[in-house]
């Protein structure tokens, strides 16, 4: 258990690593400066250099710490037995609910995930690698077990996988344009209909 000098020095971490979210949702990597990101955070700029060695630093472990939250968030889910499409559907819940508030970090993910999946060089550490592929590898099996359901079109995986992706992403954006809070439910009830649409086995 963390002492009080201990537990003051997580909570400034935590606000630095949520002003930085901020800061690189808002502008990609190369532009985003350290000062902003002090700023955003009311901190000195040796308060932030305590916690953080350098801008990169910064930035891998805003990922990390994001994709490992949710990560634990979809693992809870899913661990109640569900049938295929409402795991699925819970799966699209955890995710509109990790955004929820915080819809411009949702670019940050998309890039460094789209960096993974097209194979591309990118900022990332192993360790989020390993998330991804565990998030990939979790979603295969629930869409395998939608297919030998009936609940879906016998497709290419990794198809249905980019598809799902596609969906979700387009309907928390369409909640992001309009500037106005949605309940998480309803982003989540137009990704599973257009997917269905696409992907639903024909009556």
């Amino acid at each position: 258990m963390l002492d009080r000098k201990g537990l003051e020095r997580q909570q400034r971490r935590d606000l630095l690593l949520e002003a930085a979210g901020r800061v690189f949702g808002r502008k990609p990597f190369d532009e985003a400066t350290m000062q902003e990101i002090a700023a955003e955070a009311q901190i000195g700029m040796q308060g932030l250099y305590e916690h953080f060695a350098s801008k990169q630093d910064l930035y891998e472990q805003v990922m990390i710490h994001r994709a490992e939250a949710f990560s634990a968030r979809a693992e809870e889910v899913l661990r109640t037995p569900r049938p295929p499409l409402e795991q699925l559907r819970s799966m699209f819940q955890a995710y509109a609910d990790h955004f929820r508030g915080r819809l411009i970090w949702l670019p940050m993910f998309i890039l460094e995930r789209v960096h993974y999946d097209w194979g591309f060089e990118s900022r990332f550490l192993p360790r989020l690698r390993e998330i991804y592929e565990a998030e990939r590898a979790r979603l295969k099996g629930i869409l395998h077990r939608a297919v030998e359901a009936g609940d879906l079109q016998d497709l290419d995986p990794d198809f249905l996988i980019q598809l799902c992706f596609g969906v979700l992403e387009a309907s928390l954006h369409r909640s992001h344009r309009t500037g106005k809070e949605e309940d998480p439910g309803a982003c989540v009830e137009r990704a599973m209909a257009c997917l269905l649409r696409g992907a639903g086995v024909r009556p």
